[in-house]
């Protein structure tokens, strides 16, 4: 079990990334709490996977809804009609079925701005930790003193090739604060699990645990202990003059030249 509580989507971040209003939302690799809560707020989820037991888990124990369709599909290979919907939402790094082979970022890409809709984007985030607090920053200088690469956690690098993709022009960004709330059992269990602390003479471990312990009973001395992250998200607008069979509109149809 984890000793630190993984923090929650803020509200106010999934209603900025999919936009306020019920709209058709493609996910790729979400997590079931995202999907339906986004279901609970009036949108229409078609909800992408590449395993079968991955897309069971996501309706069970779920009443049976209209506005939630899981398929078994991959993210370069999507089963839709192009313009299905307003906003692609990408919960995390590409997923492939095992014994497939990786999925190809590009036909992604290009997969994704068929299915999106004229206006349309494609929206994902990062959660990376705020180390402009004070405390943290005392944990981080404490435990670089044995290990000079410690707590060096960078964000992900998931779909940096998207938001430089020609189908995706216009990216807006906006930053998000997150709280993790975390005991002085878990940050102690946290440092202590450290493979270089673990290999630390008895003394100089239980001395590293005490100052552990003292900013620790500094940092909660007014309120919680909480680990703060900063939650990057952006989205990326759809351009379809890019494609290479582009999408237009003709007399009310739609119309993709071969």
């Amino acid at each position: 079990m984890s000793v630190v509580a993984r923090p929650s989507l803020p509200e106010s971040a999934l209603h900025w990334l999919v936009g306020a209003e019920p709209v058709r939302v493609v996910a790729l690799s979400c997590s079931k709490g995202i999907i339906h809560r986004l279901v609970e707020q009036g949108h229409g989820l078609l909800v992408v996977e590449p395993d079968v037991q991955q897309c069971l888990r996501l309706l069970a124990g779920q009443p049976p809804s209209e506005a939630l369709f899981p398929m078994v599909a991959r993210a370069d290979e999507l089963p839709l009609q192009p313009c299905s919907a307003q906003v692609v939402l990408l919960g995390g790094p590409w997923r492939a079925q095992p014994g497939r082979p990786r999925i190809n970022a590009h036909f992604a890409h290009d997969q994704i701005s068929r299915t999106l809709q004229p206006g349309g984007w494609v929206a994902g985030w990062q959660v990376v930790r705020d180390d402009t607090v004070p405390w943290v920053r005392r944990l981080i200088s404490l435990m670089r003193t044995i290990d000079p690469d410690a707590m060096s956690g960078t964000a992900a690098t998931d779909h940096e090739d998207l938001l430089s993709s020609k189908y995706f022009p216009r990216i807006e960004r906006r930053e998000f604060r997150l709280w993790a709330p975390v005991t002085r059992r878990g940050l102690v269990e946290m440092v202590s699990g450290q493979r270089s602390v673990s290999s630390l003479t008895e003394a100089t471990r239980r001395h590293l645990i005490s100052e552990v312990n003292q900013i620790v009973d500094s940092a909660s001395r007014m309120s919680e202990l909480r680990l703060p992250y900063q939650m990057r998200c952006w989205r990326a607008h759809v351009d379809h003059e890019e494609l290479t069979q582009p999408i237009a509109f003709g007399d009310g149809a739609l119309i993709i030249p071969i």
